[in-house]
């Protein structure tokens, strides 16, 4: 069975073509959606599918107590080692139902493409409520997705795009494919992510298989609702207050609020 790319986080984030400054202007607009949102002062904030939690680590080291969840060892590893004595926690756990031994936080967030792979319906309103468990009232979850249409509806696999990228002074060949699903399905696509490690040793092929739900703000705000934890009280497109949802180029944040 081939490895995750999730296996090797300081080339995950090259493979997922993050730019520089990204983490730093997610962090300065959560920032501002808290002041705007939230209703008492901010001291504890989880971060949800955090990774190696580079969000985390930035509010840890603004003064926040932070946790973080995640499903992938490895990244759980290359967090503690970025951490050091920052105050933040980690915790191995399953994304769509979790509990940690943790006081109520002010804030969570989950900051990453990962949020629609939760497609079954159970798994999502189990997921919202296990964060709703670890909230206050009044608290809020941030939730970021990336705007979903246009991809190409296939009958069979079929390679979407190559590209190839460097890590650290290691080339990295990849591959990214559609793949076919069934119309009854809750499902918008399956991505599939293809690298190939060109490692000293030799190369290293690794392979993810991402199922994609179709996650728009009236499905978030219906899944909230239906919770029974949230209720979504904004949308926000792009990092911005001003514009509009409707001119969305490729992302939005869902804020909601404990009830």
């Amino acid at each position: 069975m081939e490895p995750s790319i999730y296996e090797y986080p300081a080339i995950f984030r090259r493979v997922h073509m993050e730019r520089p400054g990204e983490i730093g202007a997610e962090v300065v607009f959560m920032h501002k959606v808290w002041r705007r949102h939230l209703k008492r002062p901010l001291r504890r904030v989880l971060d949800v599918a955090c990774g190696d939690s580079p969000h985390g680590l930035a509010l840890a080291r603004a003064g926040l107590t932070v946790a973080g969840i995640d499903r992938s060892p490895a990244m759980i590893a290359a967090g503690r080692k970025a951490a050091g004595t920052a105050p933040i926690r980690f915790y191995r756990r399953s994304l769509e139902r979790f509990r940690i031994p943790e006081r109520p936080f002010d804030a969570a967030f989950f900051m990453s493409e990962t949020f629609p792979i939760m497609t079954d319906n159970r798994a999502l309103l189990s997921h919202l409520a296990s964060v709703g468990r670890l909230l206050g009232r009044g608290g809020l979850y941030c939730v970021d997705i990336d705007r979903h249409d246009g991809v190409e509806v296939v009958a069979a696999r079929k390679l979407w795009r190559r590209r190839t990228v460097n890590a650290g002074g290691t080339r990295v060949d990849v591959r990214e494919y559609h793949r076919p699903i069934t119309w009854f399905s809750g499902m918008h696509s399956v991505y599939e992510l293809e690298c190939t490690i060109h490692f000293p040793a030799g190369p290293m092929v690794t392979r993810d298989i991402v199922p994609v739900r179709y996650t728009l703000p009236c499905l978030l705000e219906l899944a909230a609702r239906a919770s029974g934890f949230f209720t979504m009280v904004a949308c926000y497109a792009d990092l911005s207050f001003t514009r509009p949802i409707e001119k969305c180029y490729g992302r939005w944040l869902g804020v909601l609020r404990r009830v």
